[in-house]
């Protein structure tokens, strides 16, 4: 905070320019002499309009009597002009073209008004303190309570509606994303007990129950997972959990089997390789 000190000698430094015109009499000099109020302005004017009016009848020029008229009281008009214009002393040089004395009293509120703008200016960044950051929006409550009655009414019209497995995989995947587990393993459930082939229901109640702490639960995820590997052996999921499961409870020769196993079955150049070789040098540290 402590550049804050150094605020006013900026502020000063950007103000001379807006308060500089007080600073000399430019602002209350005199217009030049010619603008306004000039006798000899206004007959070079009037000269140059009697000048484009015979211009535009010698263009004419059709020996109109009426046009003669006019021409002779316009050249009698222009002559009077002239001779008024010769009588006329040539105009005094532009004042603002010389040399403008200082007043000390634009010069004193020169002064005032910018040391008042950064005094003001300083005063009020010190009251309102250092600009904090603005911090993220915070989920709000009423969206989460609406996110959790529709799937609230979800779940009570499907449990009226068993055959509904479309609806039911909403709901399994909603409970998922809000971290409920228990009521999303319980609708998975539900799905395999009216389709007990549908391999990715089976391996999402598997995954979510092999992270449930209960050994149970684990348990039934292990033995699902087995059945399907029986099934088909060469199953890259099946293998994958069976093999993380298999390290997490210690059975150190298992897991490397299994991933070992499944290696070959993944896509050449695939990014699942270098996961799988990550795991299997996991394993095998000592």
């Amino acid at each position: 905070m402590s550049w804050i000190w150094s605020l006013p000698v900026i502020l000063l430094i950007a103000l001379i320019g807006v308060f500089h015109p007080l600073f000399t009499r430019r602002g209350h000099a005199p217009l030049p002499v010619g603008v306004e109020g000039d006798p000899r302005e206004a007959l070079l004017s009037r000269r140059d309009a009697v000048l484009v009016q015979l211009k535009e009848l010698d263009l004419e020029g059709n020996g109109d009597p009426q046009q003669g008229s006019t021409r002779a009281e316009l050249e009698r008009e222009l002559a009077s002009i002239l001779t008024r214009l010769d009588g006329l002393t040539a105009p005094p040089s532009s004042p603002v073209a010389g040399v403008i004395k200082k007043s000390p009293l634009d010069m004193a509120m020169g002064v005032a008004g910018m040391l008042s703008v950064a005094f003001l200016a300083s005063l009020l960044y010190l009251w309102l303190g250092t600009p904090q950051p603005i911090a993220p929006a915070k989920e709000h409550p009423a969206a989460s309570a609406d996110i959790l009655r529709m799937v609230e009414q979800a779940a009570q019209r499907l449990r009226a509606n068993p055959d509904d497995i479309a609806g039911w995989q909403r709901l399994a995947r909603s409970y998922t994303a809000l971290d409920r587990p228990g009521e999303a393993i319980a609708a998975y459930r539900h799905i395999l007990s009216r389709q007990p082939e549908d391999e990715d229901t089976l391996l999402a109640l598997s995954e979510l129950q092999l992270q449930n702490p209960d050994p149970a639960m684990q348990a039934e995820a292990e033995n699902r997972l087995e059945s399907l590997l029986v099934r088909h052996p060469d199953h890259p999921d099946a293998l994958w959990f069976l093999g993380l499961q298999a390290a997490r409870t210690g059975q150190k020769s298992k897991a490397l089997t299994l991933l070992n196993r499944l290696k070959p079955l993944l896509p050449a150049g695939s990014p699942a390789i270098q996961t799988v070789d990550q795991a299997i040098a996991q394993i095998g540290k000592p």
